[in-house]
């Protein structure tokens, strides 16, 4: 009901109307970050709690807030804003207020750890480049230059983050399904089960006793294979797909630049979100903490994703 109402309230104030706070509302969310990661080294609490030995939630009484699934649309907002009567960014130099804008938030959902959301970031603006027309080998540099940053993610990550990684490199193997690839070879189970039309309801052995850890959040793709089958699995992806068609479609009807580049990097932001998290319940990626859009649990993710859609 409150993010409905937050859908209702951004489409009466207009886009243009918002865009003109986005930088001082990426400023606002980047502070807002680095309290997050300052948290993690001086208490804070009861305000920022650890949970899961990361730092994510900001606690106001009754209402936790989640920041990094604020920062997405924000980022974007601002991408699209720095972008909407440049031309700098078909000079590879000009990529550099982009590529900037992009690592500091990243960066910083990163130290919380959040690598789930941080993954977000540079599809998007790999996507949103090339519908500004950037030149292609431009953004392919900027693409090598993210895979050189690999090593440096690596490094930062936590173990239980490389254990996830391993899991699914060896995802057949018996003493790494046991292992870190216990949550994956659950969640494989899950989706199979659920044959072509799903158990009835009540009655998916998985769900009912809670053997897939996490499956009101990361995992509830797998709920949906179980309890509905391939075939409810296939319309949940039908749903998705007119979603991001009519995104497209309302980004190629605007002649307004700013408006064109926010309906292109809102809609890639949500399609890549999805393709991880379904991606991550039946093996094609590693496990990570992405949310389903509109599906998962969650009262940030859900207000987010209302947000992006009522800008679309």
């Amino acid at each position: 009901g409150i993010g409905l109402g937050g859908f209702l309230a951004v489409q009466v104030i207009g886009y243009r109307e918002i865009g003109r706070w986005a930088y001082p509302a990426f400023g606002v969310i980047l502070v807002l970050l680095t309290l997050l990661v300052v948290a993690r080294k001086v208490s804070l609490a009861p305000f920022i709690p650890e949970r899961r030995n990361a730092s994510r939630w900001i606690v106001l009484g009754p209402i936790n807030i989640q920041v990094s699934e604020y920062t997405k649309v924000i980022y974007v907002l601002a991408l699209a804003y720095y972008l909407r009567y440049r031309t700098n960014y078909r000079t590879l130099t000009g990529l550099l207020g982009p590529f900037i804008l992009t690592l500091i938030p990243m960066g910083l959902i990163l130290k919380e750890p959040d690598l789930g959301t941080s993954l977000l970031f540079l599809p998007t603006l790999m996507v949103v480049l090339f519908a500004a027309g950037a030149r292609k080998r431009h953004i392919g540099l900027v693409f090598l230059m993210g895979l050189l940053a690999v090593p440096v993610f690596w490094l930062t990550m936590e173990d239980y983050q490389k254990g996830r990684i391993f899991g699914w490199l060896k995802q057949s193997e018996q003493s790494i399904r046991a292992g870190p690839g216990f949550q994956l070879d659950r969640s494989l189970i899950a989706v199979g089960s659920g044959g072509w039309f799903g158990h009835p309801w009540g009655q998916a052995e998985m769900i009912e006793h809670n053997l897939l850890i996490y499956d009101h959040t990361y995992f509830i793709f797998a709920v949906i294979c179980a309890q509905a089958g391939f075939l409810g699995a296939l319309l949940v992806l039908t749903l998705y797909l007119i979603l991001f068609g009519f995104g497209l479609r309302i980004a190629r009807a605007n002649y307004d630049p700013f408006g064109r580049i926010l309906a292109v990097g809102l809609v890639s932001m949500l399609a890549t979100q999805t393709v991880i998290n379904i991606s991550m319940a039946i093996g094609l990626l590693p496990i990570t903490g992405m949310t389903l859009p509109f599906i998962s649990y969650g009262g940030s993710s859900l207000w987010s994703c209302l947000i992006a859609t009522a800008l679309l």
